[in-house]
């Protein structure tokens, strides 16, 4: 059985969203694109994921009246939480209804500080390897 790849998929995906979703779904996927151009996107736990050397970077979920955002690190979100209002914030996530009422630069910022550090912790691992 052919492996689908994974722009497919996230089309799929996309298409079984709520239409009333799916363009700030797809808008946080454009920006999580641009701000890690390098990542590979793939499917985990049924939901949209991006990764850089196969460490998870970030992920995107909808669900049932909110859309999650999930990032690998719980400080980091805790520090942005305030600036991320409306939004609720979880353990490794933020939840928002839509894209209206969040501050869209505040979320590039907070995308493009989870990927240099995770960029950073690849290549400091990658030091002590050699």
């Amino acid at each position: 059985m052919q492996e689908l790849p994974p722009s497919v998929i996230l089309q799929d995906y996309l298409d079984k969203l709520p239409i009333q979703v799916q363009d700030d779904f797809q808008e946080i996927v454009s920006l999580m694109s641009l701000i890690a151009p390098d990542a590979t996107l793939s499917f985990k736990s049924g939901i949209p994921l991006f990764e850089i050397d196969h460490e998870g970077l970030f992920g995107l979920a909808a669900r049932p009246g909110y859309i999650s955002l999930y990032i690998p690190d719980s400080e980091l979100l805790t520090h942005f939480a305030e600036r991320l209002l409306p939004a609720q914030i979880g353990s490794d996530c933020f939840h928002f209804q839509n894209l209206d009422k969040m501050n869209l630069n505040v979320i590039a910022e907070l995308l493009g500080r989870v990927k240099s550090d995770l960029v950073h912790k690849i290549q400091h691992k990658k030091i002590h390897l050699h």
